[in-house]
């Protein structure tokens, strides 16, 4: 395959190995280029036969917004959620490290050049709550501040981290950014995962917050 011929393929979002094999299906010749031009910098290696086009990635203007399309892309079905959204809302006080998504599939994790991006597991049931949003790149798939936060408390509680004021406080949550019309919303999600664990936290933080 030739430099010219990957130019062709510039300008898409995102470059899987099925579109590369269009222009050269022989899979040593295709390892080879591929080895060659990540190692140059011409493309971006996102994960296991998906790249994106350096030039493409230099001449975006909205980064964020490339960012979170990258997001959903990597690891379907998902969509971004958790400390990630709730940055934007300005309920934490420090701010993420990666991209934070929710899946349906196994817990993962993937690095490259752009960051890291990780993904929970949760439940086909608990799989809503989220919205689609226009970006020149494609649609975006992202949780509303009322999922956002509640799959980052259900990440937490869950399982085995104790439910009761201390733990609550040291997660440093700005309470004051989420209405209480927003808090009735997160409920819905609480009762929908039929978890006496995250009622009670739930009703803890209503208590103590929102009475």
């Amino acid at each position: 395959m030739k430099l010219k011929q990957l130019h062709q393929l510039a300008d898409l979002p995102l470059i899987t190995r099925a579109a590369l094999q269009l222009y050269e299906p022989n899979p040593n010749n295709l390892r080879f280029n591929l080895y060659t031009w990540v190692k140059k910098g011409i493309l971006i290696r996102l994960k296991r036969d998906l790249y994106l086009s350096n030039s493409r990635w230099l001449q975006a203007f909205d980064k964020q917004a490339y960012l979170e399309y990258i997001a959903n892309q990597l690891y379907q079905p998902s969509y971004i959620s958790a400390e990630y959204v709730l940055n934007q809302y300005n309920l934490l006080t420090e701010a993420p490290f990666s991209v934070t998504n929710v899946t349906t599939r196994k817990t993962a994790k993937f690095t490259n050049k752009l960051g890291r991006f990780t993904y929970y597991s949760i439940k086909p049931s608990l799989f809503t709550g989220f919205m689609v949003k226009k970006t020149n790149f494609g649609p975006v798939f992202i949780a509303t501040k009322s999922k956002a936060l509640f799959d980052y408390l259900y990440f937490r509680f869950i399982r085995s981290q104790p439910i009761n004021l201390s733990t609550v406080d040291q997660l440093r949550l700005n309470w004051e950014n989420v209405t209480k019309a927003e808090f009735k919303k997160l409920k819905t999600y609480a009762k929908l995962s039929a978890s006496q664990r995250m009622n009670k936290l739930i009703n803890l933080i209503e208590k103590e917050f929102y009475v």
